[in-house]
């Protein structure tokens, strides 16, 4: 995002989660937990024995490192969804800034976009 978080500056080529790559050479990153407001968090992590359970999107390129983000986001009460690679974080981002706009912005709210993943499962 730019200086104003208006603008995507990289997304067309490039995703954050990709320019944070490039700038951690050896590290393994994982792209989670940005399609969803930080406030639902607990509602989902007090409801994670439900069977029915909302699903978060995650992506990476080493696979030790998305099993690793694949337990978090189980044991924080999530259905994990592997999307591939780290490139594919150029799509979750802008969904993210969506959820952003609707939780913050919008009439719904923070609990509007945890509606949204329910109802996407």
């Amino acid at each position: 995002m730019d200086a104003g978080n208006t603008q995507l500056i990289v997304g067309h080529n490039s995703s954050g989660a990709e320019e944070l790559a490039n700038k951690a050479p050896g590290a393994q990153m994982v792209s989670a937990f940005n399609t969803v407001p930080s406030e639902v968090l607990f509602g989902v992590f007090e409801a994670r024995r439900k069977s029915m359970r909302p699903s978060l999107v995650y992506c990476g390129d080493d696979k030790s490192a998305k099993d690793v983000a694949a337990r978090l986001i189980h044991d924080a009460g999530f259905d994990p969804v592997d999307c591939g690679p780290l490139r594919i974080a150029r799509y979750t981002e802008p969904f993210a800034l969506l959820v952003g706009q609707l939780a913050y912005e919008g009439d719904g709210g923070p609990e509007l976009s945890y509606r949204l993943e329910r109802f996407a499962k």
